[in-house]
């Protein structure tokens, strides 16, 4: 927005609605009218929080003053460099589960932005890019990066996101060993090493298949996660065995493991979304 446009703007909506320079000044905390003044000569430019503070103090339009195609750029822009200086937490849903889930967060708002990585449940082999491109997009500009996981989500974290710059993590009922889950999926459902070597593909369910490529590749994949990890486990969690989250304490110095007395794999109720909520302000260090 250029200044010459900006001037007799200001100076016309002041004069309409009888304010003066001094009463205008006050009300958008500048030192004086002089200020004013010069923003009404085009000699001084509105910065993108005063510009703002104007809109609401008066309940105007931003129609009613300026060019908003051009306005809008400028607060995109001021919000874009208000991101450099601020964290975000992205929270990773688990299987069926969703982005907005990320809602749970809130009260991590004072210090962090909140998002939910948006992806759409599928084969773990066929949304990595998918996971990746929207971890990207959330992160950028973001000078500080917290992830909280949930079950499979905690497994798209450490596998597909380790090059990124992640300062912590919070995995809660993590799936630690995905190569033990199909293994322990294929014995329930009587489905041999043979019989995925020769089919390549099997379906379990309508949302579900298991790759035989995939599981070769979990055999081989190289472990890169470095990241400082808080795990939260269930005592009684009959999806995950502790034997693979002691596995990966084991392989992950940088870890560290809670146990949560009583839960489940799915942690949901009021009582446990409150542990969940003490476990991460203390870890975080918030009050």
């Amino acid at each position: 927005m250029k200044q010459e446009i900006i001037g007799p703007k200001i100076k016309q909506f002041r004069k309409e609605r009888k304010i003066t320079q001094e009463e205008l000044a006050d009300s958008l905390g500048y030192s004086g009218k002089s200020v004013i003044s010069h923003i009404e000569k085009g000699d001084a430019d509105m910065t993108y929080e005063k510009i703002l503070l104007l809109l609401r103090t008066y309940a105007l339009d931003a129609n009613e003053l300026f060019d908003v195609e051009n306005i809008n750029k400028r607060l995109d822009t001021y919000r874009m460099e208000e991101r450099k200086n601020k964290k975000v937490v992205v929270y990773i849903h688990g299987l069926y589960g969703s982005a907005k889930e990320a809602n749970d967060y809130s009260y991590l708002k004072d210090e962090y932005d909140v998002v939910g990585l948006d992806y759409q449940d599928g084969n773990p082999w066929e949304i990595k890019d998918t996971i990746r491109k929207e971890f990207e997009r959330l992160i950028k500009n973001y000078k500080e990066v917290v992830v909280i996981a949930n079950s499979i989500g905690a497994f798209y974290a450490y596998e597909y996101l380790s090059d990124f710059n992640i300062k912590q993590a919070f995995f809660i009922s993590p799936v630690a060993d995905m190569h033990q889950l199909l293994l322990g999926i294929m014995m329930s459902k009587n489905i041999y090493l043979e019989k995925l070597k020769e089919e390549r593909v099997i379906k379990i369910d309508d949302k579900t298949s298991i790759s035989y490529e995939f599981y070769k590749s979990l055999q081989n994949h190289q472990d890169n996660w470095n990241v400082p990890t808080e795990i939260l486990y269930g005592e009684r969690d009959n999806v995950i065995y502790i034997e693979n989250i002691a596995d990966f304490l084991a392989k992950h110095p940088k870890a560290k493991l809670t146990i949560k007395q009583g839960a489940e794999h799915y942690m949901h109720t009021k009582e446990e979304k409150e542990f969940i909520k003490k476990w991460i302000l203390s870890a975080l260090d918030i009050k």
